[in-house]
């Protein structure tokens, strides 16, 4: 079909934010082309996604489109929102509330890291626990490794080491508040002598790596200033380097050997979903 909107281009970006807003027409199948050009200007195409407001009856949208190559999802997804009348639809809610029963007063099996002095973030759920067979029950609110803890049942006002706490006493009921996470990559060119710029836990744990703080002059403030819609922020977690995951220590092993040298750094980070621009 005719083309009827073409987006800015984003350089040297994984996960592009565009933030763009058209109009098209609404009765129609309307086919989101993803691609990517190189430095001649040769274009390629990556995946595709399809949108069809008049076949589901509804005049709104907000949400994930699954991408495809080929009659083939690839994996990715692109997040947009769709209005034929009226305003947008309400962002999809990240957070959910859940309630563990646990008469016994059995182990919950959750294990958190309370590096981040505002939520818990839950490192694994271990096997035949509570919190196991709990999450065994759940389709769509699964308390889960990846997801972060904002309240856990009376410690609303207290810190994040009340909460631990109280999980670590194994309740009879507990309630908790949980987060989603979203992930986002980005890609940094550390110059020879230079850094990749980020504070680390001494001593972390789990699976993941937080960053207390962006430090000044580093690969990841220049990445900051180039990309304004895709900061990075004090507390956001690495969970991967270069695809790679494992244990914080491995993680953090892995940015180390890159400082003083020229290289080339993918950061796969994550943040609580109401926190990622989309």
């Amino acid at each position: 079909g005719d083309e009827l909107f073409k987006s800015q281009q984003k350089k040297n970006v994984l996960d592009p934010v565009w933030n763009e807003e058209c109009d098209l027409p609404a009765n129609m199948p309307l086919k989101f082309t993803v691609f990517q050009s190189d430095v001649d200007g040769n274009t390629d195409v990556l995946a595709c996604a399809t949108l069809d407001l008049a076949s589901t009856g509804t005049d709104q949208f907000n949400g994930e489109l699954p991408l495809e190559m080929d009659g083939k999802l690839i994996g990715g997804i692109l997040t947009l929102k769709a209005r034929s009348v009226g305003d947008y639809p309400a962002e999809p809610s990240s957070e959910f509330t859940v309630t563990i029963e646990n008469p016994k007063k059995k182990a919950l099996g959750l294990e958190v890291d309370a590096m981040d002095p505002s939520r818990l973030f839950v490192v694994r759920v271990k096997k035949g626990t509570v919190m196991d067979r709990f999450n065994e029950t759940q389709l769509e609110n699964k308390v889960d490794a990846g997801c972060f803890i904002t309240s856990v049942t009376a410690a609303d006002a207290g810190s994040i080491t009340d909460m631990e706490k109280i999980l670590k006493k194994n309740p009879k009921q507990v309630e908790l508040v949980c987060k989603r996470a979203k992930r986002f990559r980005i890609s940094l060119s550390v110059p020879e002598g230079g850094s990749v710029g980020i504070a680390v836990p001494q001593k972390p744990m789990g699976n993941s790596l937080p960053i207390p703080e962006v430090k000044a002059g580093g690969a990841v403030e220049a990445w900051n200033t180039d990309h304004p819609d895709q900061t990075v922020e004090p507390w956001d977690r690495i969970v991967a380097v270069n695809g790679k995951a494992g244990k914080a220590a491995d993680l953090l092993k892995q940015i180390k050997a890159k400082g003083g040298k020229s290289a080339s750094l993918v950061l796969t980070l994550v943040r609580m979903s109401s926190e990622v621009a989309s």
